[in-house]
């Protein structure tokens, strides 16, 4: 595996580079499908690259055991022309092209974190600051994914009441993409969005609502379920009083 892995891995980067990519790919320590590579040290763009080829050469191998003809025009690796195949670009889809993707749907495991800008509070008042967001993210028991993008009722709403500082409300969109592009069960992204708002805006008072999300484990296998959707919601602070959540 490492020789083909090696000549692949030529394609894009200076051989002499290989072996210390290889080294840091090889003892990089496994961490959990909803956390990010910053749990367990970080990772080089080349190491990276060689986890990709690796999940590939990997998915190769699974699609021969499920038969699959991997020399099929439709499948096959031709790196010479560009072409990654089948298995090279499920490997993209969940690990992202690089540590700078936050395109793909298990980039979140693998991207640096985005910056979320925050602002001292100048003003006197508490009132909810609130943005709607787009959100994709996938099924840690199915891998395959669930967003607010197949209804048109559905959305996600994070909502916090400033305490020392204001967020840049523009990255929001980012960081809720930055986590939720990762491994989950819905409860649980739920709090891990309350969570780093919480942490970044410094107050307790964070309100995240995930509505009528549609999990496509359950919509397009399984139950097939037709008109199927997931709400979940986590809040604190000044959001237990139920006249507050009426303001989002």
């Amino acid at each position: 595996m490492k020789n083909t892995i090696r000549q692949q891995y030529n394609y894009k980067y200076p051989p002499t580079n290989f072996e210390a990519a290889w080294k840091e790919y090889i003892n990089l320590d496994s961490f959990n499908i909803n956390e990010n590579v910053s749990k367990v040290g970080g990772i080089s763009e080349e190491a990276h690259y060689c986890m990709r080829l690796v999940a590939g050469y990997h998915l190769t191998e699974a699609f021969k055991a499920m038969k699959i003809n991997t020399d099929d025009p439709n499948v096959t690796v031709d790196l010479a022309e560009g072409n990654i195949g089948t298995p090279g670009r499920i490997a993209k889809m969940w690990c992202g092209a690089d540590t700078h993707d936050d395109r793909e749907l298990l980039s979140g495991r693998w991207a640096d974190k985005p910056r979320l800008a925050r602002f001292p509070n100048t003003s006197d008042k508490r009132i909810p600051i609130t943005k709607r967001v787009d959100l994709t993210a996938v099924c840690s028991h199915h891998a395959a994914p669930f967003s607010t993008t197949f209804r048109e009722d559905a959305y996600a709403i994070v909502s916090y009441i400033p305490s020392d500082y204001v967020l840049g409300i523009s990255k929001l969109q980012r960081v809720v993409d930055w986590l939720a592009q990762r491994g989950w069960l819905q409860e649980d992204l739920t709090k891990a969005i309350f969570d780093e708002v919480s942490e970044v805006a410094q107050t307790e008072s964070v309100y995240v609502k995930l509505c009528n999300v549609v999990h496509t484990c359950e919509s397009l296998r399984g139950a097939k379920a037709k008109d199927g959707a997931f709400t979940s919601e986590y809040y604190s602070g000044d959001f237990d009083n139920p006249e507050i959540r009426t303001q989002i």
